[in-house]
């Protein structure tokens, strides 16, 4: 069994996000899933709720549209030292500022769920709302992120440094959860996989990616497999250009 070992950088200093920016590609991030866990509610239209962490103005109009219109979308921002967030529910209009627990129970309403007794200590390079989840939710949920959402291509682009011979790697329980949001929350939206080991760009379309081809990584667990294509920065930028 071979290892796979992930590169130097880590998935919070994306190599993919300056060369969006100085190629003047419009996309927006921060775009967050909650998911409640099948067995405890399996209906598609209850278990997920979108959540669009910090900064929210009219740009996230062109992901709004897209998404399946029974499911919740919500808007928040952390005081981390106060313990309280600012949230603003967007298709009903409506704005407060809940405690930390009554977030959790307003989370456990909207998406039919419930708590699960865990506890999991946030890392400090992850956002407000990832600690939060990791430490407040319990296993009863998975909470999901893809990293960029291009607007004018409307397309979601992920960036990964899993990648040796040819062959890219991504967590089953990731993979699961992007199936799952592409099929329920996003439909008709493209995933692209891109993965970069600071040298080379492989790119791979999530659509062809099967979670059941999974393996054990010494290291990282349980990864699925999938193929790429190696292609230059430049093939990259006129891929994803207008």
């Amino acid at each position: 069994m071979e290892e796979v070992k992930e590169e130097k950088f880590g998935s919070r200093n994306s190599l993919l996000k300056p060369i969006l920016i100085k190629n003047k590609i419009a996309f927006i991030a921060n775009i967050w899933v909650v998911t409640c866990r099948q067995s405890i509610n399996n209906n598609k239209d209850s278990r997920y709720l979108v959540i669009i962490e910090g900064v929210f103005n009219d740009v996230y109009e062109h992901i709004l549209k897209q998404i399946n219109p029974n499911i919740s979308v919500i808007n928040v921002s952390f005081d981390e030292g106060s313990k309280s967030i600012s949230v603003y529910n967007i298709k009903e209009g409506k704005k407060g500022v809940l405690s930390y627990s009554k977030f959790k129970n307003r989370i456990i309403e909207l998406t039919e769920c419930k708590y699960v007794d865990s506890y999991a200590l946030g890392s400090k390079e992850s956002t407000p709302l990832s600690r939060f989840f990791r430490e407040n939710m319990g296993k009863g949920f998975a909470l999901t992120d893809i990293d960029f959402y291009l607007t004018k291509k409307r397309l979601f682009l992920e960036e990964k440094n899993f990648v040796k011979n040819d062959v890219g790697y991504i967590g089953i329980g990731q993979c699961i959860s992007f199936k799952e949001i592409i099929s329920d929350i996003f439909p008709g939206i493209p995933l692209l996989i891109l993965c970069t080991n600071e040298v080379d760009y492989f790119i791979g379309d999530f659509k062809n990616v099967d979670c059941r081809n999974s393996e054990i990584i010494r290291g990282w667990g349980k990864m699925v497999s999938f193929k790429v294509k190696k292609i230059t920065q430049s093939t990259l930028i006129n891929l994803l250009q207008d």
